[in-house]
């Protein structure tokens, strides 16, 4: 059966790239804090701009070799004319200490000359006081010519001549020594250029290497720079994909407005309900005879037509309290709940308060027809403006379930007069009820992406001692299904103030991002499927 509704067109909850929920079988992207990563990322930016900061003063340093190579080459180059130079001016020294030489040598002859002219002279003026001079020279010692005057002349010619032989022998010698130093000097300067000559050519090919590394070193700052964008794109995408809106993990901006919770009708003669596929959170309590009742929490998605609405219970101040004054949206209540629901922080939305916001479907009886509308609801609360504590974390891209995951196929609850049934699909936990598909009044199949079993006890409500109360403060063990597995947890909520927490060898579970139902179950009423 359908049911008539007051319906205004229902926004699409669109992600950051991500289509909406277009069913609640389809589990949506998953997202979560990026903190970690966006700081992996910006440390690796850090890393690459610490690069660039060594290649940039790597460059420098490398272009100031090639200056100094350049340096090196000039003084060398320098040098190598300096040894030109002086290789030229050396041929020219040389050239003229042989023009000396010849011309000493040369000199050697005039004093031989003058004693062969002295004897020709002689011999053609027949002089015969030369001739003897001659004669007696070849023929008698010194002694004998000591007293002679032409003797003494003669020695003296000779002498003279002597002397300027040996100095210009000297002078030959000094001549040759200088052709030998100059050679010398040539042989130096050859070699002197010639190591210049090789110390260029080394220098020239050391530039290379330098300049293959400046551009390896702009490679590696290109690629740096790359890198940097690369970098900022994810540290981007990350920002967007962390705006997530808590109570689901779904991407999106949360929504600044309180919790609102509705009591829902579980019955069979309830069915189909309308707006459970849209809320964040579903508990699913035991009341009277067996039955069961939901507690719908919506956040961050609205639903146009919620309902069957139904009557509170002692349960819910205690379950919901924790949400920061939630709305609480509800038929009625026997007086001692009322007093129960005054005394808590919740905030008071049910018929009583707001019977404008509802209406009943009159194709169906009552008291399985009245209905109501979240944003309805929303509205007399616009000043709230705080996103309330969630009840769950979720996973984001890349994040391994909890350690402690185990494969699982599905899990049965026994409440008593009802059963359900949870089977993984795929994407959800397809929920059946007392063995029949459970749908919403869009006839889509209600298969939330986690489904929780927080095991609980039960007291005995002072309102009415034939209603269940559940005891949600404190601890016990839970089993959380999410992603095709199961972790088996324990909760803990000391502080009805806030949500309970949800943990497994000592770290929190997450979910998948999605909405998640809760069974409120006693231990002993579940029983996994692997």
């Amino acid at each position: 059966m359908t049911v008539p509704t007051r319906r205004r067109p229902l926004a699409a909850a669109v992600a950051v790239g991500i289509l909406g929920v277009l069913t609640a079988g389809i589990v949506p992207a998953l997202a979560g804090p990026y903190d970690e990563e966006i700081a992996e990322a910006r440390s690796r930016i850090a890393d690459q701009r610490a690069t660039m900061a060594d290649g940039h003063s790597r460059i420098a340093d490398l272009e100031a070799r090639l200056v100094d190579l350049d340096r090196q080459i000039g003084q060398a180059e320098g040098r190598i004319g300096m040894e030109d130079q002086e290789l030229a001016v050396l041929p020219v020294r040389i050239e003229l200490l042989a023009d000396r030489f010849i011309e000493v040598l040369a000199s050697k002859n005039e004093p031989t000359i003058l004693q062969q002219t002295m004897a020709v002279d002689a011999y053609v003026r027949n002089d015969e006081r030369i001739n003897d001079i001659l004669n007696q020279s070849a023929q008698l010692t010194e002694d004998g010519l000591a007293n002679v005057r032409d003797r003494m002349l003669y020695d003296s010619v000779i002498e003279e001549a002597q002397r300027r032989i040996e100095l210009v022998r000297a002078e030959l010698r000094l001549t040759a020594e200088a052709v030998v130093g100059l050679r010398s000097l040539v042989d130096a300067a050859e070699g002197r250029r010639q190591a210049e000559l090789t110390l260029r050519t080394d220098i020239e090919g050391a530039k290379p290497a330098v300049r293959a590394e400046i551009e390896e070193v702009r490679r590696l700052i290109v690629d740096a720079e790359a890198g940097i964008v690369e970098l900022e794109a994810e540290i981007l995408r990350f920002e967007r994909m962390a705006i997530t809106r808590a109570w689901t993990g779904v991407q999106g901006e949360d929504v600044r407005r309180p919790a609102l919770a509705v009591k829902i009708d579980n019955v069979t003669r309830a069915f189909p309900q309308a707006g459970v596929n849209q809320a964040d959170v579903v508990y699913e309590e035991l009341v009277e005879g067996g039955v069961t009742r939901l507690v719908a929490v919506f956040q961050s998605t609205s639903a146009a037509t919620v309902g069957p609405v139904r009557s509170a219970r002692t349960s819910d101040p205690p379950l919901l309290e924790g949400f920061d004054r939630p709305l609480f949206a509800y038929s009625g209540a026997n007086r001692g709940t009322r007093n129960a629901l005054r005394a808590s922080p919740l905030t008071d939305a049910g018929y009583s308060r707001h019977e404008s916001d509802y209406w009943r479907d009159q194709s169906r009886r009552p008291p399985h027809n009245l209905y109501t509308g979240t944003d309805r609801l929303w509205a007399h609360h616009a000043d709230r403006t705080t996103v309330p504590p969630a009840p769950f974390v979720h996973r984001y891209p890349g994040q391994d379930l909890h350690p402690e995951a185990e494969v699982a196929t599905g899990v049965s609850i026994d409440f008593g007069l009802t059963e359900v049934d949870y089977d993984w699909n795929g994407t959800g936990w397809a929920r059946t009820h007392n063995g029949t598909a459970h749908v919403d009044a869009e006839g889509v199949r209600i298969a939330p992406a986690n489904v929780v079993i927080q095991f609980i006890r039960y007291g005995r409500s002072a309102a009415d001692l034939r209603s269940p109360e559940a005891i949600t403060e404190g601890s016990g063990d839970a089993w959380l299904f999410t992603d095709g597995h199961v972790v088996r947890a324990q909760w803990h909520r000391p502080d009805a103030g806030r949500p309970a927490t949800f943990t497994a060898d000592g770290s929190e579970v997450r979910l998948s991002p999605g909405t998640t139902w809760v069974a409120l179950a006693k231990e002993g009423t579940a029983e996994i499927r692997d």
